[in-house]
């Protein structure tokens, strides 16, 4: 039996962030805050913005920037967040901040889940989140930032304002136009059409699987883990995933597999046997098979590169 094992990540949790007096949060499950009126400080900037060690985000964020910049690492990949730019980040993204400008000026709206934007055109679910993997920055005009701002500022006044029973559905009203709004940016951005009308049950199947596997990738790999948990056959789900996506289930958990390997490997915290642990493979030598296989080189190899 496996023992002792290590937190891979820093998980980073909605309420650690809440230590400003800006901040506001309705019933723990979405939480708002912003630097608006004072630059943040030092003490926060060291705590949040330097590379010490990748963290897990363990809720989704959308962040609005205003002035400055800051440079971070989402799964893998760099990016520059500056004035005028909005980032929408997933549950269970790998991220560190690399570095931020003095006057880095923010505004942030974090829930515990997607489901303050469930209602929002499921049509375009799918082809957003994973364009969004890969645009992760969407740029926008000083209309179009001023409308988000808007809509963030509403949001605050309904959380300070006396609760009643349609609270809830208000602030969700609200996140679902600043994400319309930031998914029409990235559709012309890269001219992706999407789909009219309702979404289909192979759909919600799709992002079912894909929850479920954001979950559990490190300890289950086999799809006949995940169709049984949709009460589905491996077969009926290969072909759902396949035709919805382009690419075979095997795939996706192989993705998040390996990206959390990349990581651990290149943290320079833990030996190649011990991220084959920490990702429950059953000894180095199949979890070294398993890496070449998806990236062309051993996990030694990668980790010197």
């Amino acid at each position: 039996m496996k023992q002792n094992r290590q937190q891979p990540f820093n998980k980073l949790e909605m309420m650690m962030l809440m230590d400003s007096d800006r901040s506001l949060v309705f019933k723990n499950e979405l939480m708002i805050d912003d630097n608006f009126d004072k630059p943040i400080s030092q003490e926060d900037r060291d705590k949040y913005m330097t590379s010490v060690y990748p963290f897990k985000l363990m809720f989704m964020m959308i962040i609005l920037c205003t002035k400055g910049y800051m440079r971070f690492r989402c799964n893998l990949q760099e990016h520059l967040v500056k004035a005028g730019n909005v980032i929408i980040l997933f549950p269970n993204s790998i991220g560190e901040c690399l570095e931020s400008s003095p006057d880095f000026q923010v505004a942030f709206i974090a829930c515990l889940d997607d489901s303050y934007a469930s209602e929002t055109n499921s049509s375009f679910s799918t082809k957003f989140r994973n364009q969004l993997a890969r645009q992760m920055v969407i740029s926008l005009t000083e209309e179009q930032m001023d409308e988000m701002l808007f809509f963030y500022r509403l949001m605050r006044k309904k959380i300070q304002a006396p609760h009643t029973e349609f609270t809830r559905e208000a602030l969700k009203g609200c996140m679902q136009v600043i994400l319309a709004d930031c998914y029409q940016e990235l559709s012309d951005m890269l001219q992706i059409s999407g789909k009219k009308g309702q979404e289909s049950r192979s759909q919600r199947l799709f992002q079912e699987f894909l929850k479920l596997v954001q979950r559990h990738y490190t300890q289950e790999r086999s799809i006949t883990f995940y169709a049984d948990a949709l009460y589905l056959t491996p077969k009926y789900l290969a072909q759902v995933i396949y035709s919805e996506s382009g690419r075979h289930a095997g795939e996706w958990i192989k993705d998040c597999v390996i990206l959390e390997a990349k990581v651990l490997l290149k943290s320079g915290k833990y030996t190649v046997q011990q991220v084959g642990d920490l990702l429950n493979f059953a000894n180095a030598s199949f979890f070294g098979k398993y890496f070449k296989a998806a990236v062309g080189c051993s996990p030694k190899q990668y980790q010197k590169s």
